[in-house]
């Protein structure tokens, strides 16, 4: 097979797993409602910083909530903002590895194994996913203006460079600034090699441009408070002991992989000097070790790193393949096949996961003694628009339904403070998102002691009409049980069911107004609402 038919057959075998998620019911993944949530606030009009606090950059919610204006605030939308952003982050690195002129069989392989790694388990949008994401498209422009010595062309590829890494920074700072040094690095290298400082002057320019215009209007809605960059009452992640630990008792994947690619490095160069002026190879192999390093930092500064590190994989993967001498076989299909039925033994994990429940191949696992989720059975349920192809613990849609039973919750007006998972339920009934809060009620990370104290003088004079409250026990730092304190004080209890966690050790509290109680609603002997 010829080398063009590889551009284009790596295109058809993505297709695949950027769809599977058209086609299967998703359950109700842990923290989704923070997708939810800021790509609804948005998409209604509301402001970051001005409406809501959040301690992050806007730009993780932009994808999902443009397609919140083009379908509709539904979960079924989410998934299709996901497909966009899974087919971004699959043609930005296919981008990446063709500006470095990587033989088309070690990118087609190497997509492959993208897929089974990273694309497979990335359904929902995440900030931790949307991050890298943005990453690879500015590290695509940017490779792609190493392509040109035309000046025009050369300054609007470093631009959208620039744009993209402001992007990924206003998205999760972390990865963010270890992409705006990565893209400088390369930079410095080609101006040494190319006696060129023009480049990094614009790409630093225009990141700086970019970054203080984005910033500057939302100054006075407390921007500096909000966005953490490690000042108070934030807190900074980097911990050198912990990324120690991190890095020196987990991380073995990692660390092959860059021992790997320097004993690749130290037989197939005879001298550093040789590898340094190798420029594609040398940029290859500094963006791969420099993806597979954020990966372990990540790791540590992530409170819920999942599956949106495995992104590395395919970095490790590509470098080392990129070694093979290709030019010396007279036939690349035998030894790129046989490299096909490498990859998809060694990254089997995903795609067995969905083979073996369509053909029914289950075996039992080992319980373990610390949690045993519960055997609720999840469900899908016609009754909520937003709900449509995903599945939730039938105790919390009754319990979802109970509250939609309630005689006022359709009130124009109404004031609900959601302090839950079940975000999706501002569409449902119709209340609008309350503004002057935060939009994540993670305590130290999307909100501090002030919003605590602000909360609870509200609760104390009856401000809020319904309040859910969600507690976590194995996460007892979520959720700021102080205002669950003040809530029994001051007001009605009416329900408590089940949340939408695969852990089922969670459950969500409802509390209403008394005023609003004694009107509307019959009272038990004990005080709590009936």
């Amino acid at each position: 097979m010829q080398d063009k038919h590889f551009r284009y057959l790596d295109l058809v075998i993505c297709v695949p797993f950027i769809i599977i998620p058209l086609f299967i019911s998703l359950p109700y993944r842990v923290n989704i409602f923070l997708s939810w949530e800021g790509a609804y606030r948005l998409s209604i009009g509301q402001v970051p910083y001005e409406d809501f606090g959040l301690p992050m950059g806007i730009c993780y919610w932009l994808i999902p909530a443009l397609f919140f204006k083009l379908f509709g605030p539904t979960f079924l939308s989410l998934v299709k903002a996901q497909i966009l952003i899974n087919l971004m982050s699959i043609l930005s690195l296919r981008g990446i590895l063709y500006n470095l002129k990587v033989k088309p069989y070690t990118i087609t392989l190497s997509l492959l194994v993208f897929c089974l790694t990273y694309v497979l388990y990335n359904f929902w949008p995440w900030y931790n996913h949307s991050v890298v994401v943005y990453e690879l498209v500015s590290l695509f422009f940017l490779t792609k203006s190493f392509t040109t010595d035309r000046l025009r062309s050369k300054t609007i590829w470093l631009i959208l460079a620039a744009l993209f890494s402001s992007v990924t920074f206003f998205t999760k700072q972390d990865v963010g600034a270890i992409g705006i040094l990565l893209s400088l690095f390369l930079l410095g290298y080609r101006a040494l090699l190319d006696k060129e400082r023009l480049p990094v002057i614009t790409y630093l320019g225009a990141v700086a441009a970019i970054s203080i215009i984005s910033v500057l209007p939302f100054l006075k809605y407390g921007f500096l408070y909000w966005f953490n960059y490690g000042q108070p009452p934030h807190s900074s992640r980097l911990d050198i002991v912990l990324l120690l630990n991190t890095f020196l008792e987990e991380s073995i994947v990692e660390k092959t992989y860059i021992a790997l690619i320097l004993v690749l490095l130290f037989v197939s160069f005879r001298s550093i000097r040789e590898f340094i002026e190798d420029r594609n190879q040398f940029m290859l192999t500094a963006i791969s070790v420099c993806m597979i390093a954020q990966a372990i930092v990540t790791k540590m500064t992530s409170p819920l790193p999942t599956d949106h590190m495995t992104y590395y994989h395919v970095f490790g993967f590509a470098c080392i393949l990129n070694f093979f001498p290709w030019q010396r076989w007279n036939s690349f299909a035998k030894p790129a096949f046989a490299m096909l039925v490498l990859v998809m033994l060694i990254y089997s994990a995903g795609y067995w996961k969905y083979v073996s429940d369509i053909l029914h191949i289950h075996t039992k696992k080992p319980v373990t003694a610390k949690a045993v989720p519960k055997t609720s059975v999840w469900k899908g349920t016609a009754s909520y628009p937003t709900l449509k192809h995903v599945t939730l613990p039938a105790s919390t849609i009754a319990g979802i339904d109970s509250l939609a039973r309630l005689p006022f919750i359709h009130k124009p007006g109404l004031k609900v403070l959601n302090m839950s998972e079940i975000t999706f339920l501002a569409k449902e009934f119709g209340y609008t998102p309350l503004t002057s809060h935060p939009l994540w009620f993670h305590v130290n990370i999307g909100m501090f002691q002030k919003q605590i104290d602000e909360i609870n003088e509200r609760v104390r004079d009856h401000y809020y009409d319904v309040v859910l409250f969600e507690d976590i026990p194995s996460l007892t730092e979520f959720y700021p049980y102080k205002v669950r304190d003040e809530l029994r004080k001051y007001y009605i209890p009416n329900n408590k069911f089940l949340a939408p966690r695969k852990l089922e050790d969670s459950s969500i509290e409802v509390f209403i107004n008394p005023d609003l109680a004694k009107q509307y609603l019959p009272q038990s002997e004990n005080g709590q609402t009936k």
